[in-house]
């Protein structure tokens, strides 16, 4: 979880006990009023569900399950279970960037947006009341009726950014990132040949693909650089945020 001035993880002036004891309550009445089958068993992988903050996948919902109730450790009950959460408002599925599926509280009157590392695939969560008053002004002023929305900010989180070295090779970029060349090594040919090509110490590059060929954008042109070559352009990451500093300095 993120630890921010604007995040919130549940609804103000509530406390998780209150919320999970009235959650508990909510989906009792619930799956009795559609004369759902074992009430007590899916009331255990409930509460096993809202023991934890994380976004869960099917297997790490059965590792919860299985420390707490072993008897349960039934993946097709489980999916039937989980699904139950989704369709009466418990639960939101989540499927971030073609990752596994995972399941998140859904707590109401709580919206949140996530911030993904596409490194490591932490997922962290946060609120802003003025990114969401933005988002309704834009709708108002278009006309248009909003039902639901989600923010996903890709990225790389602090983690990662603090355990990778500060000059690597441009393979070893993450795809959508902004990179400043740092110095180009390999033999004269190689220096000259991506000279040639317009990749020079101080140019910033922005990454498109690195599977396969490293595809990069320059100038506001798409170039390929085979692997070999491209170890050889040396990078540092060319943050986003210094340019919005910049504007705030102004």
């Amino acid at each position: 979880m993120i630890n921010l001035p604007f995040f919130r993880r549940r609804p103000a002036g509530r406390s998780e006990e209150e919320i999970h004891h009235d959650e508990r309550s909510q989906f009792a009445a619930v799956l009795a009023a559609v004369d759902a089958a074992r009430i007590d068993d899916r009331l255990a992988v409930l509460d096993c569900f809202l023991s934890t903050d994380e976004h869960v996948t099917l297997e790490r919902l059965e590792e919860l399950v299985a420390a707490k109730r072993p008897d349960l450790r039934d993946q097709a009950f489980l999916r039937e279970t989980m699904e139950m959460f989704r369709q009466f408002g418990f639960a939101q599925v989540r499927s971030f960037d073609s990752r596994a599926t995972v399941w998140e509280h859904r707590h109401l009157g709580a919206h949140h947006d996530h911030l993904i590392c596409t490194k490591c695939g932490a997922i962290e969560e946060f609120v802003s009341p003025e990114m969401e008053a933005l988002q309704l002004r834009i709708a108002r002023e278009a006309g248009f009726h909003p039902l639901q929305h989600k923010m996903e900010i890709y990225g790389l989180c602090s983690a990662c950014m603090q355990r990778r070295e500060p000059v690597l090779p441009l393979v070893m970029t993450s795809p959508g990132e902004r990179v400043r060349v740092v110095e180009l090594t390999g033999d004269r040919p190689v220096r000259e040949r991506l000279r040639g090509m317009g990749v020079r110490a101080g140019v910033c590059l922005e990454v498109i693909s690195n599977a396969g060929p490293v595809v990069v954008s320059i100038a506001g042109s798409r170039m390929a650089l085979g692997d070999g070559i491209a170890r050889h352009v040396m990078v540092r990451h060319d943050c986003l945020h210094d340019a919005l500093d910049a504007q705030d300095g102004e």
